[in-house]
């Protein structure tokens, strides 16, 4: 176990207390990613319904809390074994309903094979195709797949696997794609809200649609006004909303024309997407390397803002920035600068 508290007391209030109906933004860069902070999410609202942490009737300001996690970047395996470290069994809060894992990576460009043949020697292997950066137009793979039971979408000889409530698929072109996967991942969400009572919070984690937006395009009919449409639509289905992202120089410099180069069409969807999302965002939490270089007790830098969407004097968030240190072991201590 982790030898600071899992939850950071600087960080506590930043995680615990989430509006209704606001959106945080966390950005991130490679050197700085955001899965730590994402982890500190999870803890804060389900640390208190999980047997292995605390006892079942702790439960914060008495809310019990659920959370659905859609994650473009990173497996469930790696969100079940990073939270196991904070005392979070993932498999255990889904098995209590309390937690549901939605797969946007392993099978998103996931292709269903042909029928197999009776051909000898000719076997029938799944594909995974990354869509063609190419003009508008007709992309093998593409047909649009059967109604299947969940988790087994795309791939009918796959069973559902532990932990995962749904695998997203990603088919066609433009918002009609979108709107498949809103509607899969609206199906999770309902399913958890019929176990909840009055009075409960289900705060919707999105990790990375940046992804999404990166490997399809505009070729595809997905830009930042679609992939924004997009958030809103299951924004209004949560209590809460978290959307990771990155904010690399060269994916929101290039395309204002800082960097002095001529924008990329991805580069100019990225960073409209990035800078519209915080203007609606109740709270940004921005990740970055020190600018002096790496430093053995200093992680990195974590900033947090008022969005635009938070008039002023709405409510008491305090604007800070702070230094964090990741642990070997997991543990993350949160800290003001000229503090140990």
């Amino acid at each position: 176990m982790p030898s600071q508290p899992p939850l950071p007391p600087l960080l506590a209030p930043y995680v615990s207390t989430l509006p209704d109906a606001s959106l945080t933004l966390v950005s991130s860069i490679l050197g700085a990613t955001s899965n730590w902070l994402v982890l500190r999410f999870l803890h804060a609202a389900l640390s208190s319904q999980s047997a292995s942490t605390f006892g079942a009737d702790d439960l914060q300001n008495g809310i019990k809390k659920k959370v659905v996690l859609v994650s473009f970047m990173r497996s469930y395996e790696f969100w079940k074994t990073e939270a196991k470290r904070l005392g979070l069994d993932l498999t255990r809060l889904a098995e209590k309903h309390q937690f549901a894992f939605i797969d946007g990576m392993s099978e998103l460009f996931y292709a269903q094979s042909p029928a197999p043949t009776s051909s000898p020697g000719m076997g029938s292997s799944p594909r995974t195709t990354l869509p063609m950066r190419g003009p508008p137009g007709a992309v093998p793979g593409r047909a649009p797949q059967p109604t299947a039971p969940v988790g087994t979408m795309g791939n009918p000889a796959a069973k559902q696997e532990p932990g995962i409530a749904k695998k997203l698929h990603f088919s066609g072109r433009g918002l009609a794609s979108l709107d498949a996967m809103e509607k899969d991942i609206a199906l999770v969400i309902e399913q958890q809200k019929t176990q909840m009572e009055e009075g409960d919070e289900l705060v919707l984690i999105i990790d990375q649609p940046d992804l999404l937006l990166a490997t399809t395009g505009p070729s595809m009919g997905i830009g930042a006004t679609e992939m924004s449409e997009w958030i809103t639509g299951l924004q209004q289905l949560a209590h809460a909303t978290i959307v990771t992202l990155a904010t690399d120089t060269p994916l929101i410099h290039n395309a204002s024309g800082l960097g002095g180069q001529l924008a990329t069409p991805i580069e100019t969807e990225h960073a409209a997407f990035a800078i519209g999302l915080a203007h609606r965002a109740r709270s940004v939490m921005q990740l970055r390397t020190l600018e002096t270089g790496a430093a053995k007790d200093v992680s990195g830098v974590l900033r947090i803002s008022r969005g635009g969407g938070l008039g002023t004097g709405e409510d008491n968030l305090e604007e800070r920035e702070a230094l964090y240190f990741i642990q070997r072991d997991g543990g993350v201590t949160v800290f003001g600068r000229g503090e140990s």
